[in-house]
C-alpha cells in the first residue's frame, strides 16, 4: 500500500520545485521523491532504498543538479546510479552536471548511447541550447537487473518513442519508471526520428499492460498513474488493446 503525501506547487522555476517539491511516496521501504525540473516540465525522480540509505536519480533534464543538490546533502543520501529512460535531451541534459555532483556511473540503453555522446543531433528536435556530452558508464538491455539496496528494479526494453526507450519495474513495491512510453490519458510521441507507433504499440501491450493492474507507472512527464486506470481511461491502450 501506498502512503502519500500530496500538493504540489504550481511550477515557476526550480528554485520553487526545490522549495515546494511536494509528493513523497512510501511503499515497502522505498522513498519516491518526485521533481519538476526544465522548460518542458519534466519528472526527476529521487528514489531511496530506506534501509541502506542508497538512492539513485531517474532522468536528469535541464536544473536537475542545482535541483536536487541541496536535497541530497540534507538527506546524506548515496547515489548509485543515474539513469537514462532514454537519450532524448529533455531526459539527459544534465547528465554531466549530475555525474559532477554524485561522482555517479550514468546508465542507458546502448541504442541511445550515440544521443549522449552527440546531443547535437537533437537539434533536429527544434531545441538548440547546449547540452554537454557523455557517456554510458553501465548499460541496460532488457531482462537486465538493478539492485538498489534491498530493491531489485527489472529492465524492460521498451522501444517505439526511442529506439533505447527502458522502463524499470520493482515488483514487489509495485512500481514502474516509464519515461516517456505512456502517460496518464496518453503515450510517447511517434513523431520523432528513430519512433514507430507500431513499435511503441507492442512495447506497450507486452511490457506495460502485463503488469498487475496496481502498478503504480511513474511517467517522465505529468501526473503518476496505474496500469489498471490506463487499461480503463487511455485511448490510445484502448487501440492497442483492439
Amino acid at each position: 500500500m501506498w502512503a502519500i503525501n500530496e500538493g504540489r506547487a504550481p511550477l515557476a522555476n526550480a528554485a520553487s520545485v526545490l522549495v515546494k517539491h511536494a509528493l513523497v511516496w512510501h511503499s515497502c521501504g522505498v522513498k519516491i521523491h518526485p521533481f519538476v525540473c526544465g522548460p518542458l516540465e519534466n519528472n526527476v525522480y529521487l528514489v531511496a532504498d530506506e534501509a541502506s540509505g542508497d538512492a539513485m536519480i531517474v532522468d536528469a533534464p535541464f536544473d536537475t543538479a542545482a535541483t536536487l543538490g541541496p536535497v541530497l546533502r540534507e538527506h546524506k543520501l548515496a547515489i548509485r546510479y543515474i539513469v537514462n529512460t532514454h537519450g532524448h535531451f529533455d531526459h539527459i541534459a544534465d547528465n554531466a552536471a549530475l555525474k559532477r555532483l554524485t561522482g555517479a556511473p550514468i546508465l542507458c540503453h546502448p541504442d541511445d548511447e550515440p544521443l549522449l555522446k552527440d546531443p547535437s543531433q537533437m537539434k533536429i528536435f527544434g531545441f538548440d541550447e547546449h547540452i554537454e556530452p557523455t557517456k554510458a558508464d553501465r548499460y541496460l538491455n532488457h531482462g537486465d537487473t538493478l539492485t538498489l539496496g534491498r530493491l531489485t528494479f527489472h529492465v524492460a526494453h521498451c522501444p517505439g518513442h526511442a529506439r533505447g526507450h527502458i522502463v524499470l519495474h520493482e515488483p514487489d513495491a509495485k512500481i514502474c519508471f516509464c519515461g516517456d512510453v505512456i502517460f496518464a490519458g496518453s503515450v510517447g510521441r511517434t513523431d520523432f526520428p528513430g519512433s514507430s507507433w507500431e513499435t511503441l504499440a507492442a512495447s506497450i501491450r507486452d511490457h506495460i499492460l502485463t503488469l498487475p493492474d496496481d502498478t503504480k507507472l511513474l511517467p517522465g512527464h505529468g501526473p503518476a498513474t496505474t496500469v489498471g486506470r490506463e487499461k480503463r481511461m487511455n485511448p490510445f491502450v484502448e487501440q492497442i488493446l483492439g
